[in-house]
C-alpha cells in the first residue's frame, strides 16, 4: 500500500444543511497509555484536547480502500512520533506506523496526533465544509481551527519546505528539517473555504532524545469500541431478501427463522433438525399471505440459501 499527503480541494459547493456529519475514517485508537504519554510529553498549548486519541489513516474509505486494509484491521500497531509542529493556533505529533510486518504506508493525510487546537475564530456563516471532518459548528459558527487545522499546519510547513513527503513505491519517506519563525499568509488547499490563512508564529521540533513510541489498534471508527479498545466487526449491510422478508405480514416468523439459521450456523449444527419448527412456521405464514408474497412467484425454495446470498 503506498500513500501520499495528498492536498484535497474542498468543493465550493453550499452543504443544505449547517449539522456536519463525522466521517468514517480508518485509524490508529491510542491505547490508554499511550494517551498518558502524549499527554505527559507534549503540554497542551490549546485547549481543545479531543483527538489526542487517534491518528487518522484515510477518512471516508471505499469499499476497495477498505479491502486494502482489512487484514490488518484490529492489528496491533506502533505509532512512533518523530517530531511535534506547532503554531499559534495548533499542535501536530508526527508519526510513522508500522506492524510487525512493516510500516503502514496508505493515508490520506500526513500521517499525525493532533494534540491540541485553540477552536478559535469563528466565521459567522452558515456555509460549512464536511470533507475530511474539517469544520464543526458552534453557536451558528464554523471555526477555521478545528481539528482539521493541523492538516492545514503541516501544508504550511510542507510548503515552505521544512516538511517534506516522498511517497515511493518502498513507502512513504517524510523529511524533517528543524523551524522556528514566521509562517507567511497562505492559501490552503485542504481548507479553502478560510482562505487566505493568515500569517503565525510556528515552530518544527524534532525528537531530541528519539522517537516516542506507542501503541494502538487500527480500526474503522464505527467498529471501534473505547470501552474495550477492541475493533469489531464491520457491519454489514442486510440484505435485500432479509428486508422484504421482515417487512411483510410474516416478519416475526422471518425474524425468528433468521435467529435459529444464524445459532445453528454458530453452533456446527443440522439445520433441518434444529429450525424445522421456525422454517414450517414460516413456510405456513407465507403460503397465507400471496397478496404480499406472490413476487416470489410462488418459489419458497431454499430460504438459507437465499440469506446466505
Amino acid at each position: 500500500m503506498t500513500s501520499s499527503c495528498e492536498n484535497k480541494t474542498v468543493s465550493d459547493e453550499t452543504p443544505k444543511q449547517a449539522t456536519p456529519k463525522r466521517m468514517e475514517f480508518v485509524g490508529v485508537f491510542l491505547d490508554a497509555k499511550s494517551q498518558d504519554a502524549i499527554k505527559a510529553r507534549f503540554q497542551a498549548l490549546h485547549g481543545d484536547v479531543s483527538a489526542q486519541s487517534s491518528v487518522v489513516l484515510k477518512y471516508n474509505p471505499s469499499k476497495e480502500e477498505l479491502d486494502a486494509f482489512a487484514p490488518i484491521l484490529g492489528k496491533n500497531v506502533t505509532v512512533k512520533i518523530q517530531a511535534v509542529a506547532q503554531d499559534e493556533h495548533a499542535q501536530a505529533a508526527i508519526a510513522s506506523v508500522s506492524t510487525e510486518h512493516g510500516d503502514v504506508h496508505y493515508a490520506v493525510e500526513c500521517p499525525h496526533v493532533t494534540v491540541s487546537v485553540s477552536g478559535e475564530d469563528g466565521y459567522n456563516s452558515p456555509l460549512l465544509y464536511h470533507n475530511h471532518d474539517l469544520t464543526v459548528v458552534v453557536a451558528g459558527y464554523a471555526c477555521r481551527y478545528t481539528r482539521g487545522y493541523s492538516n492545514v499546519l503541516l501544508e504550511r510547513l510542507q510548503a515552505a519546505g521544512y516538511l517534506t513527503i516522498d511517497d515511493s513505491p518502498e513507502g512513504l519517506n517524510v523529511g524533517l528539517s528543524s523551524f522556528d519563525g514566521t509562517l507567511p499568509s497562505f492559501a490552503s488547499k485542504l481548507f479553502p473555504f478560510y482562505n487566505p490563512f493568515p500569517p503565525t508564529q510556528a515552530s518544527l521540533t524534532i525528537l531530541a532524545d528519539g522517537p516516542l513510541t506507542l501503541s494502538g489498534v487500527l480500526c474503522t471508527s464505527s467498529s471501534y469500541d473505547e470501552a474495550s479498545h477492541s475493533c469489531g466487526p464491520a457491519k454489514k449491510a442486510e440484505c435485500g431478501f432479509c428486508l422484504f422478508m421482515k417487512a411483510g405480514p410474516c416478519g416475526d416468523q422471518f425474524t425468528s427463522w433468521e435467529a435459529c439459521l444464524d445459532e445453528s450456523k454458530k453452533e456446527g449444527a443440522d439445520f433441518l433438525s434444529k429450525c424445522g419448527p421456525q422454517t414450517l412456521a414460516l413456510r405456513d405464514c407465507v403460503d397465507a399471505h400471496p397478496e404480499y408474497y406472490s413476487v416470489l412467484n410462488g418459489d419458497d425454495s431454499d430460504d438459507e440459501d437465499a440469506k446466505a446470498e
